[in-house]
């Protein structure tokens, strides 16, 4: 009787070990979710496997340093003396993003609304290999009435930006 409990009690022991101990076949796993956002939505998708569907840690990675301002260097940044949120109607509205991290492919979309939460227009860009940086701009304006207004950068289904600023008279654009 000794015997038998010995043997249930070692039983019941090793099978841990022996299931924990199982071959593995040594192929390197490779993770089948695309990172790579190849259009954007201003809504959350469903589910964490749909194309489009980041991460919000993620996609904060993939889109950095979003300036506005009023001119942008050749480097494709906005120098320090040329940001700013005050803009007069007709005057040009840049937004530069870095997007380094951002696997080509993916799309960067920004999404322009005006007073009373109007939504003026959007423009969604594609990453390219090898790009660091995305400008987008706000050309003609001289159509649009004084007032406040703000432009979303969403990378998939994430909002990962919000720059506000506002229309207001000449002599007080530029700052």
């Amino acid at each position: 009787m000794k015997a038998s409990k010995l043997m249930a009690l070692l039983f019941v022991a090793v099978l841990p070990l022996s299931v924990a101990c199982k071959g593995t076949n040594d192929q390197a796993v490779t993770d089948d979710k695309d990172d790579t956002a190849t259009q954007t939505t201003e809504q959350e998708i469903a589910g964490t496997n749909a194309p489009n569907d980041l991460n919000p840690v993620e996609a904060q990675t993939m889109v950095d340093d979003v300036t506005i301002g009023h001119k942008v260097g050749t480097d494709g940044m906005i120098a320090a003396a040329d940001q700013g949120d005050d803009f007069a109607p007709g005057d040009p509205v840049y937004v530069t993003m870095k997007v380094g991290d951002a696997p080509a492919g993916s799309a960067v979309k920004i999404v322009w609304y005006g007073p009373g939460e109007t939504k003026i227009n959007e423009e969604e860009k594609t990453v390219t290999q090898g790009e660091s940086y995305l400008t987008f701009e706000a050309a003609n304006t001289s159509s649009w009435q004084k007032g406040d207004y703000r432009a979303e950068v969403w990378i998939g289904d994430e909002k990962v930006n919000q720059q506000e600023f506002n229309l207001t008279d000449k002599s007080e654009a530029g700052k």
